[in-house]
Order: C-alpha cells, then sequence, then structure tokens
C-alpha cells in the first residue's frame, strides 16, 4: 500500500512538472467597470495541450505545437434593457454559444495560430435564459425582454493569427499580431501592437502567447495592446448573410479601434490574469464600449 502511496506521488508530481496540459476558466463582464451594454457577459473555458506532431503541418525540431478546445458563451445587448421597440435599440440581442478548435506553431522569435469555430445563435445559444437568471440571481431591477434577438442560426469560421516579436529584452517585449476571420460569423482583417513589461519567459513558453511551459520560473507582467480592425461582415449584429430571417438587424462601422490593459500573474502551477477591454463604436447610432474580463488557468 505504502509503495503504491509513493508511486501515485511521484506519478503526479511527474505530471504536475511537465505542465503539459492547461485547464483556463475566463469570464467577461461589462459590470465589472459599471456598464451594461453590447458585449455584456462571456465565459470561455479553454483546455490546452502540448502536442508532438501534427498531419499536414510540417515542423521543425526547434518549433513547437500547442492544441486547444475551447467552449464558450457571448451575450451581446442593445443599450436600451427596457424597451420593447427596435427603433430604440442601437444593435440587436444577440447571442453564441461556440465550440472552437486551434493548433499553434511557435518559434523562437514568431508563431501561427489556425482556428476552426462554431456555435449557434438565437434561442439555441441559451443567452437570454443566462442574462435574465443572471439579473434575477443579483436582484437588478429589470430584466431585458429579449425582444427580435438575432435569429437561430448554425454558422463556421475560419481564423488565422500572425505574431511575430518585433524587440525584446530582459523586461519588455513588444510584438505586432496580423490576424484575418472568414466566415458566416465574423469576417474581418485586423492588427494589434502589444507591448509587455515586466519579468517573463522566452516566446516559447511564456503567457504572453497563451504558450504552456514545462519551466517552473515565474512570470509577472503587464501589457498594453492598441489595435484597428477592419469589419466586412459582423452577423451578430448584420444576422446570417445567407438567409434573412433575423427580425431585427442594423449596419455596421466597418472600422473599429482597440485597446486592452492588464496584467498576468504566472505561478508553477496557476495563472491568474486581470484585463481592460475598450473598442470605438461597432454599428452608426451606438457609442464606443469597455468591459472587464478576469482569468484563472491551471497547469497540469
Amino acid at each position: 500500500m505504502r509503495a503504491l502511496l509513493y508511486i501515485l506521488l511521484f506519478l503526479s508530481a511527474q505530471v504536475a512538472s511537465s505542465q503539459n496540459n492547461q485547464l483556463e476558466l475566463k469570464i467577461s463582464n461589462d459590470k465589472f467597470i459599471f456598464q451594461d451594454r453590447y458585449y455584456t457577459a462571456g465565459f470561455h473555458a479553454t483546455y490546452r495541450k502540448s502536442i508532438k506532431s501534427l498531419p499536414l503541418l510540417k515542423t521543425q525540431p526547434e518549433e513547437k505545437l500547442q492544441l486547444s478546445v475551447a467552449l464558450g458563451s457571448e451575450i451581446y445587448t442593445p443599450t436600451n434593457l427596457i424597451s420593447t421597440d427596435v427603433n430604440n435599440f442601437d444593435r440587436p440581442y444577440a447571442g453564441w454559444l461556440f465550440v472552437a478548435i486551434e493548433i499553434a506553431k511557435i518559434k523562437q522569435k514568431s508563431a501561427l495560430f489556425l482556428a476552426l469555430e462554431t456555435g449557434v445563435t438565437g434561442t439555441p445559444s441559451l443567452a437570454s435564459n443566462l442574462q435574465i437568471g443572471f439579473h434575477d440571481f443579483f436582484n437588478i431591477e429589470s430584466d431585458p425582454p429579449w425582444t427580435d434577438e438575432i435569429a437561430s442560426s448554425w454558422l463556421v469560421n475560419l481564423k488565422a493569427l500572425k505574431v511575430y516579436e518585433v524587440t525584446s529584452t530582459a523586461k519588455t517585449s513588444f510584438q505586432n499580431h496580423s490576424s484575418v476571420s472568414l466566415g458566416s460569423k465574423d469576417t474581418y482583417v485586423a492588427n494589434e501592437f502589444q507591448f509587455f513589461f515586466g519579468k517573463f519567459l522566452d516566446l516559447q513558453n511564456s503567457y504572453r502567447l497563451n504558450a504552456l511551459s514545462g519551466k517552473t520560473r515565474k512570470e509577472v507582467f503587464g501589457f498594453v495592446t492598441a489595435g484597428y480592425r477592419y469589419v466586412l461582415l459582423n452577423a451578430l449584429i448584420e444576422g446570417n448573410p445567407f438567409n434573412n430571417n433575423d427580425p431585427f438587424t442594423t449596419a455596421i462601422e466597418r472600422q473599429i479601434l482597440t485597446l486592452k490593459a492588464g496584467g498576468v500573474w504566472r505561478t508553477e502551477h496557476y495563472i491568474y490574469k486581470l484585463e481592460y477591454n475598450f473598442n470605438t463604436k461597432e454599428t452608426p447610432t451606438a457609442v464606443a464600449h469597455a468591459f472587464g474580463a478576469f482569468t484563472f488557468g491551471f497547469n497540469f
């Protein structure tokens, strides 16, 4: 019995020290910064794992492969949460319940991320039930009516992200992120400039890229990101591009500016991240928006 206990402890230590797996939970809400509109709440659960090879994707020995699988729920509302008249709405109510799979190939100074995302809108997304339940649980005065929300649809997206570490020192790093999305939910091109400061690992092992690490050194760093996105399609505002079942839609703003700032504390086994997000208006009658996010991760 004692020998079995020693074996289990040894295997547990090996799994913990290998850091080849990660479970991450992220909660986003604009209530964190005293707002209640547009992208108002989100929950994302992500599992990441290091992999050695992948069919059809050539890799070099010095490159690192990583697989991620995510489940997410996002809730979007207009500013006016009382009216049932769509003439008072600056965007439609919308929900998005999805799964995504992502492959990352991380080099010493660059990385490539490829993702497939698919999910449902409308009643199957459960967004209205989740928000009304949230309001009831916390005794928030009014329940949003969810009048004429974006209709039920199954949507699919392909996404690609290319990251370059432009410069890096012992305590600072500057990165460029170029991304593209193509599909029935989102179609856009975007670019971000990211600045990191503090104590962090090399790119292939750093949480700056959500990279898994076999190293036990800690990371404590802050970041500031400024970005630009040109949008061709946003089905959560304009509706499904392949049918006209949506009862109410609005036009979109093509050009969006974004800003992010926050901090990360990564220990041997745990990750904590606080983040502030800002974007300019997404529809002609809307205003700029901001929300906060908290992420907790566990390495094993």
